[in-house]
């Protein structure tokens, strides 16, 4: 079962576990990603490839909540 993912570390956004293939060699890999377009961290982070989709997803998850949290100014 998946964990569930933390805040974004640096806007505090929502943050999306995605997983895809590659075209040239249809390995899958998975990643997670901040969802606010205006973060400084919009692109993907977290990035597992080279295993089942299903331990790629559980790799990115586990390095996404393991990134230390910075508190959002409110």
């Amino acid at each position: 079962m998946e964990k569930a993912l933390k805040a974004c570390p640096f806007c505090g956004g929502k943050a999306e576990l995605k997983q895809a293939h590659y075209l040239e060699s249809e390995l899958p890999y998975s990643y997670v990603h901040c969802m606010n377009n205006e973060c400084a961290l919009h692109h993907n982070t977290a990035h597992f490839s080279g295993e089942s989709e299903q331990k790629n997803a559980q790799n990115a998850v586990t390095a996404w909540n393991q990134r230390e949290q910075i508190p959002v100014p409110h």
